[in-house]
């Protein structure tokens, strides 16, 4: 529930319609705004840790960890770092297909809701993100790989 609200508060936040009448929003950057979240589904296209996992297993999807680089200390095997503020600027690492499966991640989620917005304003169309970030699957119990910090 919080990480609807975060995800829904940034949206608004960035979309939020200027005081002044002399910075109107672009009409087509509203409209894609309008349209996605009128049809965003009742998970809000979270997974569960256990779910992600299977989901890992059976759908071999791109696993990508949003976070910084000098966060990181574990990550899920096989995933790919692309920071959130680098994620426009590195769209040649994600799958030329647009319906291939993404799997999002971050610490606690919030910034892997944030990727999973872009993404889709970017026309991803199955795109995911693990409920509660990295800090759930591994209070699941769910494996994780030990990164090397990089001197």
């Amino acid at each position: 529930m919080r990480t609807r609200f975060l995800v829904v508060a940034w949206l608004l936040s960035a979309l939020a319609v200027p005081a002044r009448a002399a910075d109107p929003v672009d009409p087509a950057v509203l409209g894609a705004a309008e349209k996605m979240l009128s049809t965003m589904p009742n998970d809000w296209y979270q997974v569960e840790p256990a779910a992600a996992q299977q989901l890992v297993e059976s759908a071999k999807p791109l696993v990508l960890d949003v976070r910084e680089p000098g966060e990181i200390s574990t990550r899920i095997a096989g995933s790919v770092n692309i920071p959130i503020r680098q994620l426009t600027k590195q769209l040649s690492q994600l799958p030329e297909n647009r319906a291939a499966p993404i799997l999002t991640y971050c610490k606690v989620g919030y910034r892997g809701g944030m990727a999973v917005t872009i993404l889709r304003m970017l026309g991803y169309t199955n795109v995911k993100t693990i409920k509660f970030g990295l800090d759930a699957w591994e209070k699941a119990g769910l494996p994780v790989e030990k990164v090397e910090k990089k001197a």
